[in-house]
């Protein structure tokens, strides 16, 4: 089955990513996808009783489906259009998306149509089309949670670090909140376990902008928490004018840069944020190692499902060939 040489294509990819880095093959997308593909080609082809009994309620639920995944396709879809109308991407990748949105939304209308006229040759064909979807959906979130582990584990540097916190939101007053306080609890106490003689050389870089109502930034918050945790002043340089992840990177790179070679970076941010991070990480060129800060277990289920979503944005053209993929097989089976 082709899920099989996808699989393995991908995984290659991941591997010359690592070892060749280049902007073009990114580990973290190819890697993430690589085990969609692996997950789909099991699901298809593995009599393992966990695969087969998500099987059998995947197609028990296979009604619900047929209601739902056509509207998360809606939503996708025009979700991609409005970021490319407003995005500034290279004119050709910019046309080939929203021509790939609106072949969904096409699809979508056509296959909501037949539903509302209940057309019961091509009603089996949808239910394992959109079951099919749905599979894919969730591999894809599997993958998501999987690649996070991976890049949690990932080697440890041994000079001493640059370490920077990716910002988030903060209160009225500027003080850190919930997740921001987490990542940077989880900074220190990464600096805290190094030797005294790297603690002496070890640099903070907090990015983060998004002003207060009073004019405060996220890096002037996070500033004043870690030097009320007994970093000095000296070891902290802020970047104030991100307001994305993407900007993160961008912005911090020349301050990275700065630094030299001699000191690693190390990246932390919130669990959930990991895949992401390491996504633009790659695409400026940074080699950097990730930690992971804990997320209240009450928010982590949203904040998880968005970051997912984010990432399927991010991915847009490769999921969106994977659906067409999977459409155009079923209605060749009409």
């Amino acid at each position: 089955m082709l899920y099989w040489w996808l699989a393995t294509i991908f995984f290659l990819l991941t591997i010359i990513g690592i070892k060749m880095p280049s902007p073009i093959v990114h580990p973290v997308v190819c890697g993430m996808y690589g085990i969609t593909n692996l997950i789909m080609a099991l699901f298809y082809t593995s009599n393992w009783l966990p695969i087969f009994m998500m099987r059998y309620f995947l197609y028990s639920m296979s009604v619900f489906l047929l209601v739902v995944v056509p509207f998360i396709l809606l939503a996708l879809a025009i979700l991609i259009l409005m970021r490319e109308i407003r995005g500034q991407q290279l004119v050709w990748r910019q046309y080939s998306n929203i021509a790939l949105a609106i072949l969904i939304l096409l699809f979508c209308g056509y296959s909501l149509g037949d539903v509302l006229r209940i057309r019961q040759m091509q009603m089996s064909v949808m239910i394992s089309l959109y079951s099919t979807i749905a599979i894919f959906l969730t591999a894809l979130f599997i993958s998501y949670v999987i690649i996070t582990q991976v890049i949690k584990l990932w080697n440890r540097p041994q000079n001493a670090p640059l370490i920077m916190v990716l910002g988030t939101e903060i209160d009225d007053e500027g003080q850190v909140q919930n997740d921001l306080r987490r990542r940077l609890d989880k900074a220190f106490a990464y600096y805290q376990q190094l030797s005294k003689e790297q603690q002496a050389q070890v640099l903070f870089l907090v990015s983060g902008g998004n002003p207060t109502a009073e004019g405060i930034t996220e890096a002037e918050g996070m500033s004043h928490y870690l030097l009320n945790q007994g970093v000095l002043e000296h070891q902290i340089i802020k970047e104030p004018s991100a307001r994305n992840t993407d900007e993160n990177f961008k912005f911090a790179r020349p301050f990275i840069v700065h630094a030299g070679r001699q000191r690693s970076l190390v990246v932390v941010t919130s669990h959930y944020h990991l895949a992401r991070s390491a996504y633009y990480a790659f695409k400026y060129g940074l080699k950097a190692y990730f930690v992971g800060a804990r997320t209240n277990w009450i928010a982590w289920p949203y904040s998880s499902v968005r970051e997912y979503l984010a990432l399927l944005l991010l991915t847009k053209e490769v999921s969106f060939l994977s659906i067409l993929y999977i459409i155009i097989v079923a209605l060749l089976e009409v």
